[in-house]
């Protein structure tokens, strides 16, 4: 982020005459800060969208492995159930960080954001691992 702000700033002021003014280069650095505002924000609702579309195919995909689950008898029913559940309480904690993303700006999104992109490996390793086990233990 300070990497685009300076390259913004530095641009702005390389065509800069020597009859440049205060009010210039504010005006010039007004124009960069907002450019860089504007950037960043676009990248945080592509970052909520793309998460919100993760999300909603993976509950597509854990009712198809309910459905599944619901055709088992026995233990392997029990395991099914235990890990849907483990997934669809994983899935309501990044629900949530998602709510709080949407709520968060600057400094505060950047570290949401990866906090969330680990959340969310994590819970579609779980998910590979639950789908394994289920073709397992057809």
């Amino acid at each position: 982020m300070k990497f685009l702000i300076i390259s913004l700033l530095a641009l702005s002021f390389s065509s800069v005459s020597l009859a440049t003014t205060k009010e210039d280069v504010q005006q010039k650095t007004t124009e960069a800060a907002s450019a860089a505002a504007d950037y960043t924000k676009e990248q945080k609702e592509q970052f909520q969208k793309d998460m919100e579309n993760k999300l909603a195919d993976l509950k597509k995909e854990i009712s198809e492995m309910k459905a599944k689950a619901s055709e088992k008898s026995g233990e392997a029913k029990k395991e099914m159930k235990a890990q849907i559940a483990v997934l669809e309480k994983k899935q309501d904690e990044m629900k949530k960080d998602l709510s709080k993303l949407k709520k968060s700006s600057g400094k505060a999104w950047s570290e949401m954001k990866s906090g969330m992109s680990k959340a969310w490996d994590s819970l579609s390793e779980s998910y590979e691992k639950a789908k394994a086990e289920f073709k397992e233990s057809k």
